[in-house]
């Protein structure tokens, strides 16, 4: 009995060892404009933040990452075909950290931009001792399988959300290209059908 109760206890503290700041957030980035987050972290926490351009443009933005003094963590011009929209870094110091989207680089194309912003706590550490059973091992195990497959997860969601957007797009232009090609050979039609009665109008005009 003494042995579920740990076991649980365990349980309860690998769940509340990681939380997550929010849901996925979806915003807008207006052209020469920026948009920024704060989140306040404690001194040795790691954070995880997952992104991805979701629509606009060339699917790029610059991603810039600052500390509480101002100082710059990371500032990179991110292009979500050829680079994996991840960051990891562990808070030097405690307070407010600063997450930027700039998108001034852009004159007329909006971009719009998912993320998360995931903690992980550093008293971690207490439940990771030497001294853990078979039982309180295995559900380490599955709770850092569980956090690989909601990361995957998260970027699965994000990829078929890129190419239903892609495939809505390219449906629209098949739309108008063929509605442009519909009236460009009933345009066709109406004049060469014009053409051909003045055409014969012209001959028996000549005849009589």
């Amino acid at each position: 009995m003494n042995k579920i109760v740990s076991s649980l206890l365990v349980a309860c503290i690998v769940l509340a060892c990681f939380s997550s700041t929010s849901d996925a957030l979806t915003q807008q980035i207006e052209p020469k404009s920026q948009e920024c987050y704060f989140e306040f972290i404690e001194s040795g926490k790691t954070s995880l933040i997952l992104y991805q351009v979701i629509r606009g443009g060339l699917l790029d933005i610059d991603f810039r990452l600052f500390d509480p003094r101002g100082n710059t963590l990371v500032s990179r011009l991110h292009f979500d075909t050829t680079m994996k929209g991840r960051q990891t870094f562990t808070a030097a110091e405690s307070g407010a950290y600063k997450l930027c989207f700039n998108n001034e680089m852009s004159r007329f194309t909006p971009k719009v931009v998912t993320f998360t912003w995931t903690l992980e706590d550093s008293d971690k550490d207490f439940v990771k001792s030497d001294t853990l059973n078979p039982m309180e091992q295995s559900i380490h195990k599955i709770e850092r399988t569980l956090q690989s497959i909601s990361v995957e997860q998260k970027k699965l969601r994000y990829r078929e959300q890129t190419n239903r957007d892609t495939s809505e797009n390219t449906n629209g232009r098949v739309i108008w290209y063929s509605i442009i090609q519909v009236f460009v050979l009933i345009s066709m039609g109406i004049g060469q059908i014009w053409y051909l009665r003045r055409w014969f109008d012209n001959k028996t005009s000549q005849r009589v």
